[in-house]
């Protein structure tokens, strides 16, 4: 897939970069079971690594179809609907809401959700969910908790919009009912899914919060005191009764009705901001998606309050630089991506609010000229000066907690969707009898400064940087995003880069070590997983270029919480030469893809 054709060598800003080139041209390496706990062999005309097996994932292939998400459960959710002859639409939220049930610490009907649809014919469309400001929320309140370091807990929940937004996407873009779609959610939750490992890991992580609260202890530990194990079966039967109310009426009885009557008092009595007005006023927004361009492929990605514009900034700068030296294993390659990291994350926060698109916003951030005086900072063997860089000012912080789905009918409709509660497990907040967390996006908002894009302001959208990206060329489609907080939109051209530049295949571009810039921790640090093809000597080298920061994830072995901590990117792909449909489920957080086998005609988009 994504055949890069000859390889072009526009000047490198700020200096020549030693690259020597350590690429060995191989062939498929069909990979056996009884080795994967050893390593696997790289493949797509990439270098051929060993992997610690904590980094290996299966490569799904269907010709009717993929999905692939955080949850194995939902996975099958997505797939199930596109074997009844669902399209992408139908697929995508009816694993969404799947993930709500199996993975309820990053996601469900509390939370706020982005969906990005690609169409056959080159629409795009992005249907924006953020969760939104109470009216009644204070922001002195807030501001007093935070500096006491109290759990906010309750007074954090924004008013929840990832119903909204599901619902919208099916009725305007969808072929099926609500009830259709939410049937198999329905099912996983009456009849339990499995603890995944990161399930565990964030359970034990989170614990003494979790144990603390009334009644979401007995959502997460089913009434009991631990956290369980890896493969416990956990059934959800309040939620699966809520799902079953939403199935046979539709969202009014969660915005208008007795559900939201429920969360209102419940909320209130807890100390919460919503009110009744917040829940009927909740709408879900279409916006225009960001399009840009890398190399020759045509990138689409979530605009401002999501990632995307990160996401293509940091490949225009990429893009100053040659496919050969992007290509290399080298500690200069390493270096370039970290400043592109860092620039666009800077820039993202300066400009993203104002921005609309390439020609919007005070500073064209996304514009090619931009792209290259920006570039222009990287300095061989010396990282760029914070004072130099910039500073993004007031309002930077972000959630921690994201998981993301991608899937792609066989008409070409693909869809990218992000969810998040902002934190692991929301607020750690669930009302009685409803069966699902509270998010957590109040406590991400400045309280300080009201010039700030992220003033905690009625009814304002919080800003996250989910980034659900979908990448087109002649034919071929790559449908890809992340979990990670500000690794999100790194963890996103990561992948970008290693297929299109790297020409490696889906699977070897999603389980390659990753370097990562994260400014989502005091002090801004680079995350550097070291294995094959990265090593010691590459991370010692970066430090000693400046960035004296550095989170170190150290193969093999590595605990499950550190791993899930470089994201999780969810990809599926298309090749019209093959007729095949490709997918990776992202190992560092229990990804799961699957395509269809014995399908229905699938339905054409309405």
């Amino acid at each position: 897939m994504w055949n890069n054709g000859p390889v072009m060598r526009p000047e490198s800003p700020g200096g020549t970069f030693n690259t020597v080139s350590s690429r060995i041209l191989g062939c498929l390496v069909l990979i056996a079971a009884a080795i994967l706990a050893d390593a696997c062999a790289h493949e797509g005309g990439g270098s051929r690594h060993s992997r610690p097996a904590s980094l290996y994932a299966p490569e799904a292939h269907s010709d009717h179809g993929m999905v692939s998400s955080g949850s194995v459960e939902a996975t099958r959710a997505g797939v199930q609907i596109l074997e009844q002859g669902g399209n992408a639409v139908d697929a995508a939220v009816a694993a969404a809401f799947a993930l709500g049930v199996a993975d309820p610490g990053g996601s469900g009907l509390g939370g706020m959700t982005y969906i990005l649809i690609s169409l056959p014919d080159g629409h795009a469309i992005a249907i924006d969910g953020s969760a939104t400001v109470p009216l009644a929320a204070d922001a002195a309140t807030l501001l007093r908790l935070r500096i006491s370091g109290e759990h906010i807990r309750a007074k954090a929940v924004a008013v929840p919009a990832t119903l909204a937004a599901l619902n919208h996407a099916l009725e305007r873009y969808g072929t099926m009912r609500l009830g259709e779609v939410l049937r198999p959610a329905i099912e996983i939750a009456d009849q339990g899914y499995r603890r995944s490992p990161n399930t565990v890991a964030w359970t034990t992580g989170y614990f003494d919060e979790i144990l603390a609260s009334r009644y979401f202890r007995f959502i997460v530990l089913e009434g009991g005191d631990r956290a369980g194990s890896v493969g416990d079966v956990v059934c959800r039967p309040e939620l699966a009764a809520t799902l079953r109310r939403l199935a046979e009426e539709g969202p009014g009885p969660f915005y208008r009705g007795d559900i939201a009557h429920a969360m209102v008092k419940d909320l209130r009595n807890l100390g919460g901001y919503i009110q009744a007005v917040d829940l009927a006023h909740v709408r879900a927004k279409e916006i225009q998606p960001l399009r840009s361009n890398y190399r020759e492929a045509e990138v689409i990605s979530y605009p401002w309050p999501g990632g995307g514009g990160e996401v293509a900034e940091t490949l225009n700068i990429l893009q100053t630089f040659s496919q050969e030296f992007l290509g290399e294993d080298s500690v200069s390659r390493l270096h370039v991506m970290i400043e592109a990291f860092r620039i666009a994350h800077t820039d993202h926060l300066l400009y993203g609010h104002n921005a609309t698109g390439p020609t919007g916003g005070a500073v064209d951030y996304l514009s090619e000229e931009h792209a290259r005086e920006r570039a222009s900072l990287i300095t061989p063997g010396r990282a760029i000066p914070e004072e130099t860089l910039g500073i993004a000012g007031p309002g930077s912080r972000m959630g921690e907690h994201t998981t993301h789905l991608s899937v792609i009918d066989r008409n070409g409709t693909a869809v990218a969707l992000s969810q998040t509660l902002c934190r692991q497990y929301g607020a750690k907040v669930a009302t009685p009898g409803l069966g699902f967390p509270y998010n957590s996006c109040l406590e991400f908002f400045d309280f300080e400064n009201p010039g700030s894009h992220s003033y905690l302001s009625p009814r304002a959208r919080y800003a996250t940087t989910m980034a659900p990206t979908v990448i087109r060329r002649d034919g071929q489609v790559m449908i890809l995003g992340s979990a990670g907080s500000d690794r999100i939109p790194p963890s996103v051209v990561e992948v970008i880069s290693k297929v299109i530049d790297r020409g490696m295949g889906i699977r070897d571009a999603v389980v390659a070590p990753r370097v990562l810039w994260n400014s989502a921790h005091d002090p801004e640090r680079i995350c550097i997983e070291i294995t094959d093809p990265i090593t010691k000597k590459d991370a010692d080298r970066l430090q000693a270029y400046g960035f004296d920061h550095m989170f170190r994830l150290d193969f093999p072995p590595v605990p499950r919480g550190d791993l899930a901590f470089f994201g999780g990117v969810n990809a599926v792909s298309y090749d019209p030469t093959t007729g095949i449909f490709s997918g990776v489920g992202d190992p560092r957080r229990s990804g799961y893809a699957l395509g269809p086998r014995a399908v229905a005609e699938v339905k054409e988009n309405p």
